[in-house]
């Protein structure tokens, strides 16, 4: 009888504890899709977040562009018209006035000096803010002419590379531009405060990507100051736009830096260029 009894509780055991255990079963799998579902929904936030703040910084540089291009523009075309007219009167001054007073001729050249000094900073500045040959010509031969210029001050070897047939592929203004604040950061990084008397810019690349190596004789850069400076955290800005980075190798002697940018398709129509 007891037997009996025994396997009557453990025939009515049985399926409870099978109920129990798919119940259990079903809490723990709606539970680890639950932790999966909250893990997916923080990941889409945290790339919506990304996306946005990525947009803004691609928004704040192109308005920065945008600024920059408007105020060369104004420069050339308004500042430098009216201190060209001054000029002229003066010029005519001099040649006017010159003989009658020997102290109002010179009071009159020293104030065409202070012009003409004037127009040369401006047309100087003006280009810095938004060089001319590089919406004509392109970063090649803008690059090119920057060393060229380095050079014919005397203080400072620069040698420039630039890979054959690498123009084909440098189609994009924003991608010009970001090149172009780049090598002119890192240049005058070199100029400013590396203490050196060499420096070497190479551009190479393909339809995929391009390449910027670049170095310099100076003092270098040490690993713990590694990305502190504000002109490395412009860059890696710039390139952050652009899905490209900045290589450091502080281990060399001197400074050295390889740029990295994307060149495909898919990315510029990301972007809207």
């Amino acid at each position: 009888m007891e037997t009996e009894q025994h396997i009557t509780f453990i025939e009515t055991l049985v399926p409870f504890v099978g109920v129990v255990f798919l119940i259990a079963a079903g809490v723990v799998l709606l539970t680890q899709q639950f932790r999966k579902n909250l893990i997916s929904e923080q990941l889409k936030q945290e790339a919506l977040k990304n996306q946005h703040q990525m947009e803004l910084l691609r928004s704040g540089i192109l308005v920065q562009e945008q600024e920059r291009k408007r105020i060369a523009q104004d420069m050339h075309d308004d500042l430098g018209a009216v201190l060209s007219i001054a000029r002229m009167h003066l010029l005519q001054a001099e040649r006017k006035y010159g003989d009658l007073n020997e102290q109002l001729f010179s009071d009159l050249q020293n104030v065409r000096q202070l012009t003409e000094s004037s127009i040369e900073n401006m047309r100087r500045i003006s280009h810095e803010l938004m060089p001319p040959q590089l919406e004509l010509f392109g970063i090649i031969q803008t690059m090119d002419a920057v060393c060229g210029q380095l050079n014919n001050t005397g203080k400072i070897k620069s040698a420039f590379f630039a890979e054959d047939g690498i123009n084909a592929f440098l189609k994009d203004e924003l991608i010009d531009l970001t090149l172009y604040r780049v090598c002119m950061e890192l240049i005058n990084n070199t100029i400013k405060h590396a203490e050196a008397t060499e420096l070497k810019l190479t551009i190479t690349g393909s339809d995929k990507e391009v390449k910027v190596h670049y170095s310099d004789n100076g003092k270098g850069l040490s690993a713990e100051h590694e990305g502190k400076g504000a002109g490395l955290k412009n860059i890696r800005n710039r390139l952050m736009v652009l899905r490209g980075d900045i290589l450091l190798d502080t281990e060399k002697k001197g400074f050295h830096a390889t740029v990295h940018l994307p060149l495909h398709s898919s990315l510029r129509a990301e972007l809207g260029t």
